[in-house]
C-alpha cells in the first residue's frame, strides 16, 4: 500500500519553482536598484552590477530609474522584457519554455498611473507580476 501512495504522489512543478525563484531575484534586484538610486543621490540612471554565486562580477547593465525611484519601464511588452534583462540578466527561458513579458497599463488616479505592471509568464500556469509603481512582485501558480 505504501508503494502505491508514493507512486501516486504528484511531481513538483519544476518550471513553477524556477519561475518563483526568478520572481524573488527580480524583486530583490528592483529593491537593490531603488536603494542604489537613493545612495547615489537619485540619478536618472544607475549602473546595476550582477554577481555570480561566488561573488564575482558577471555583468553591468544601465537601468533607467523613474522619479519614484523604481526601475523605469517603457510601457510595452518589449519594455518589460528589457527590464527582465536589466534586473536579472538571465535568458527568458525555463526548461526549454519561453517566458513572456506582458505590459498592463494600470489606471490614472490623481494624475498618477497606478497598478501598471509587467507580467512574466509561461504559456500556461505560473506567472509573476512586477508592480511598476512600487517595485513589489506577486507570484501566482495557477
Amino acid at each position: 500500500m505504501t508503494l502505491i501512495i508514493i507512486l501516486n504522489r504528484p511531481e513538483p512543478d519544476l518550471k513553477a519553482n524556477v519561475l518563483q525563484q526568478l520572481a524573488v531575484k527580480f524583486e530583490r534586484s528592483a529593491v537593490s536598484s531603488y536603494y542604489q538610486w537613493e545612495a547615489e543621490n537619485r540619478p536618472e540612471m544607475i549602473m546595476f552590477v550582477h554577481y555570480n554565486a561566488e561573488g564575482k562580477e558577471t555583468d553591468r547593465r544601465p537601468v533607467r530609474i523613474a522619479r519614484n525611484g523604481w526601475p523605469k519601464v517603457i510601457p510595452s511588452s518589449e519594455g518589460c522584457e528589457d527590464l527582465w534583462r536589466m534586473l536579472i540578466n538571465v535568458p527568458m527561458i525555463i526548461d526549454g519554455f519561453k517566458v513572456f513579458g506582458e505590459f498592463f497599463p494600470g489606471k490614472l488616479e490623481d494624475d498618477k498611473i497606478i497598478s501598471a505592471r509587467c507580467r512574466f509568464r509561461l504559456s500556461s500556469g505560473p506567472y509573476f507580476d512586477y508592480h511598476i509603481d512600487n517595485g513589489s512582485v506577486n507570484f501566482e501558480n495557477h
